[in-house]
């Protein structure tokens, strides 16, 4: 077979360059497009081979051993016995340990230095001595007051009904007595008294059905349920209607077949839902723009005076408050009777036939009060340092929002084990080949603050030299193996799997999650991988074992009993699934940072292109439009669809080539002691081309322009859905202009896709 790089040499048009023309550091090879490189290498291995010729000839004594680049540990695979080291380390399972260190104290965003300083001292302890404090300033809120009463109105304004907005105390469960205030982050401030009005889900849909029915919402209260999209988004389309405040509350109706009227009893004593839990979290509108909401696109350090901005384009203006079912149970009894009642609008809320009201006779009074200030976030990071430390993948978990065990303790202990694991590597005497950087985010829960200040503020770097970012959040509330990823990750994520054993079975954790999951999703937002894909293009995912809804504990989400009880008893019983999730992401990293041939692969990208492509919409007006003026010059949308079409089934046939090529690489690697030292400094070279195409290869997904309204979202393949937040958009600019029907950025985007998929086809 003709070699690859020789093939591509033959092509007539290699200029190929990074999207935004990204300024870079000047020690790092992204300055370079790629045909440079390609140049820069031949160069460079044709200089090796006239010095080498010119010692001979002149007969100077020279010991090819004297090459220690093509003789060290950074050149040759040590993967099998380094993973025996790590598997071995992980025979011992401490994530018990500490996940019970990490869920005895309160520990909201920005206040809890002794925990930032655990988590410090343990990266340090376990083997990150490269480890420090990387601080930044964020506008953010902490509760003060809250308080909710049911009033008549029908009988002097009366209080008949006021809700305690707190969890009830369990004797079994030590964490349920913690003060932490039922709030959302951000929520605004106010005293507002109003009618009522059911609002289902509070999705964009929702709201405009209630106003197609001519229901009066100004001024309104908003009772909606949690779930189908991000509660950030409902507190929105709830203030974009003239709505006055929204109350939101968990129905047990979306915890599937584990409720309360199937027979199962609630927590502590049983798997269901309890009653009095509250789901705390963020109101931040995620899908507009993470981090913080008066610095879009850039960050500041503690001492760094620049401006920020008015935070309400991505924070509410009017104020919402979390409330359990148990406690607003009262509140939408008096709703029955009231109102239209609509399809599929219901639920499982006793006394409650789900009219949707209002009420003339009672109002609600919703009273919140939060401070809001400029804090300092406290991220945590820790490098291991490579062989190439111009290259570096980034692993990272979070802060939480109560004492969590689950959301995010679960991914800290198990973020803990693997850099114990790997601290025990390191005492082996062995080196990644890139470097590895460890980070705990803080504000994630606000709206990914930690993440998102950090990539903005090093943009550059992280784009010059990141690899990929590994992201583990809730690591495990039960025992499916959830991966969403980008697709370039998809082999890797696979291979692996292949690699363990499913607990308890003869099965692979392979067989397990293709039985089970069938394939790796695609990433929308919710957690800290948003900014590294869908603002940077690094790839990114996503990781842990979930739970299902027909025999397995309800996961009691921000709440006080997401506990270490709770987790002991019901999520995870003697932590075995924290342990496998510590070996899965172990030998990922190891893959991604210890083999010569970055485990990137692209033809997923090309197949999931074409899907993405297929599936768009298109009306089929659209597709009959001639020459429209100023539009797409020359081209209908039908002409340009069909060579897009043709370029996505090139770019299949292109992509399955390069990575059939890589896997070359990879074999010749394998057999490097049987290679002579010409044939060793070829192949270097040409790993070192093909690597440099696939640590970029992402980057090129990249629109500066971003989308419409929502420009931070540069990723032209994936961004959060605008109407959904946590769910993911594919090919989101397109799929917009069609929602919107805007025909001329749909031919623009079109071209501009078309000409991304031109750039691939000549790198692969």
């Amino acid at each position: 077979m003709k070699e690859y790089m020789d093939y591509k040499d033959e092509k007539k048009d290699n200029n190929i360059h990074i999207v935004n023309d990204v300024e870079a550091q000047s020690t790092s090879f992204y300055n370079y497009t790629i045909n440079e490189k390609k140049k820069l290498y031949s160069f460079l291995f044709l200089l090796s081979l006239i010095f080498i010729s010119l010692l001979t000839l002149f007969n100077f004594s020279f010991s090819f051993s004297n090459l220690s680049f093509i003789n060290n540990n950074n050149i040759v695979n040590t993967y099998d016995l380094s993973s025996t080291v790590i598997l071995k380390s992980l025979e011992k399972n401490y994530a018990g340990k500490w996940l019970k260190d990490y869920t005895i104290d309160n520990q909201l965003a920005g206040t809890n230095l002794k925990m930032v300083n655990y988590t410090l001292n343990k990266f340090i302890e376990l083997g990150l001595t490269d480890s420090y404090i990387d601080q930044y300033t964020s506008y953010i809120s902490y509760p003060l007051e809250n308080s909710l009463s049911l009033i008549d109105s029908s009988n002097n304004n009366s209080i008949i009904y006021k809700p305690s907005l707190i969890e009830d105390i369990l004797d079994e469960d030590p964490n349920s007595s913690y003060n932490v205030p039922a709030f959302l982050g951000y929520a605004a401030n106010g005293n507002i008294t109003g009618e009522f009005i059911y609002c289902n889900y509070g999705r964009f849909e929702d709201f405009e059905k209630l106003i197609n029915l001519g229901i009066n919402l100004k001024g309104k209260i908003a009772i909606v349920k949690y779930g189908e999209i991000y509660r950030g988004l409902k507190i929105k389309f709830a203030q974009d209607v003239g709505m006055s405040a929204v109350l939101l509350y968990t129905d047990p109706k979306d915890d599937g077949e584990i409720i309360i009227q199937n027979g199962f009893k609630p927590y502590p004593n049983g798997f269901a839902r309890n009653p009095s839990s509250i789901q705390r979290g963020s109101a931040l509108f995620l899908s507009m723009t993470p981090g913080d909401p008066m610095t879009p696109g850039y960050a500041i350090k503690p001492g760094e005076k620049k401006d920020r901005i008015d935070p309400f384009n991505t924070i509410p203006k009017i104020p919402a408050l979390p409330i359990s079912y148990k406690e607003i149970t009262p509140i939408l009894q008096k709703l029955s009777g009231y109102g239209p009642k609509l399809n599929n609008w219901d639920g499982l809320i006793d006394g409650y036939n789900f009219t949707i009201g209002p009420n003339p006779n009672f109002t609600l009074n919703l009273y919140n009060k939060q401070d809001f200030n400029i804090s300092i976030m406290n991220n945590i990071m820790g490098k291991i340092k490579g062989y190439d430390d111009s290259k570096f993948i980034l692993i990272g978990n979070h802060d939480s929002w109560t004492p969590a065990a689950a959301d995010p303790h679960s991914g800290s202990a198990t973020i803990l084990e693997i850099i114990r694991a790997f601290g025990n590597l390191l005492e082996t005497g062995w080196k990644p080949k890139i470097s590895i950087i460890f980070a705990s985010w803080d504000g994630e829960e606000y709206g990914l603050i930690g993440s998102t200040e950090y990539a903005e503020y090093y943009e550059n770097e992280l784009k010059a030299k990141c690899i990929a970012y590994i992201n583990t959040d809730v690591s495990t509330i039960g025992n499916i193996l959830n991966l969403q990823s980008s697709p370039m990750l998809n082999n890797i994520l696979l291979d692996t799997t292949k690699e363990l054993l499913y607990p308890n079975s003869s099965i692979t954790l392979y067989d397990h999650f293709i039985s089970n999951m069938g394939k790796i999703g695609t990433l929308g937002s919710g957690s800290d991988y948003t900014v590294f894909l869908e603002h940077l293009g690094i790839p990114s995912v996503d990781m842990g074992f979930s739970n299902n809804l027909k025999n397995s504990s309800i996961y009691q989400y921000h709440s006080l009993y997401d506990s270490y009880y709770w987790m002991t008893k019901f999520g995870d019983p003697g932590f075995i699934y924290h342990n496998l999730m510590s070996k899965f992401m172990s030998l990922v990293i190891l893959h991604l940072s210890d083999e010569p041939v970055l485990r990137l692969r692209t033809n997923d990208y090309a197949i999931e292109l074409e899907k993405y492509f297929n599936d768009l919409n298109i009306p089929k007006n659209w597709l009959n439009i001639n020459k429209e003026k100023n539009l797409i010059k020359n081209n209908s949308i039908h002409k340009l669809v069909k060579i897009i079409n043709n370029k996505l089934e090139l770019l299949k046939t292109k992509t399955f080539d390069f990575d059939e090529y890589l896997s070359e690489l990879t074999e010749l690697f394998k057999k490097w002691e049987d290679l002579s030292y010409w044939q060793r400094i070829k192949l270097i070279f040409k790993t070192k081309s093909a690597n440099s195409i696939l640590q970029y290869y992402e980057r090129h997904f990249l629109d500066e322009h971003g989308l419409n309204n929502r420009p931070w979202f540069k990723h032209v393949v994936y961004a959060s859905g605008r109407y959904t937040g946590y769910k993911g958009q594919e090919l989101p600019g397109l799929a917009e202009a069609i929602e919107d029907n805007d025909i001329k950025d749909f031919a623009i985007r079109l071209k501009k896709f078309s000409h991304m998929l031109d750039t691939l086809i000549r790198m692969s």
